[in-house]
């Protein structure tokens, strides 16, 4: 039996586990009327610019989801939203093509940090409404990730077969 291949898949599945935790930040913004969700991916810059610099496409998947947490019933979920940024780039011209799938808004950009920011980040990303939520009750707030590399797999063993990059989550409570 060889030891070698099953110590590197531990050493791995350790070291994923600890680059989805301790690396990332989700932080929840409220506002008079709207609940944000300000996320990103740190130490992921390494493996967008090296696809995209390449020529490959990239996307993210976005998922954040908004739950009131029930100490003794499991938690109910309030509001689930599902955004994909997607970079598609062009290497005639070094540009880059930022795609909100959602909105359906895209942008050129001539630098290839901004389209890691965009791919990497959601900044005061609205999530849901604040009168849905009620004063002084606890809310958990989780953020998850998955990376595509290439094209997006849409057939339906492809929701069987995603990894999740990062996954995060924070506690709060309306004043």
């Amino acid at each position: 039996m060889n030891v070698i291949p099953i110590l590197a898949v531990v050493f791995f599945a350790a070291c994923s586990s600890a680059y989805a935790e301790g690396a990332n930040e989700l932080k929840v913004l409220v506002d008079d009327k709207v609940i944000y969700c300000a996320a990103s991916l740190k130490n992921s810059d390494d493996v967008f610019s090296h696809a995209l610099n390449d020529g490959i496409s990239v996307a993210t998947v976005w998922d954040v989801q908004v739950d009131r947490a029930r100490d003794y019933w499991l938690n109910k979920s309030i509001a689930e939203v599902t955004v994909t940024h997607r970079v598609v780039p062009d290497l005639l011209s070094r540009s880059w093509l930022l795609e909100d799938q959602a909105s359906g808004i895209s942008l050129r950009v001539y630098s290839v940090s901004e389209a890691v920011r965009f791919l990497s980040s959601l900044e005061y990303f609205p999530v849901l409404d604040r009168s849905l939520l009620v004063s002084a009750a606890p809310y958990v707030m989780h953020a998850s990730v998955v990376l595509y590399i290439g094209e997006v797999n849409e057939t339906w063993w492809g929701n069987l077969l995603k990894s999740e990059q990062a996954s995060m989550q924070q506690e709060f409570t309306l004043p």
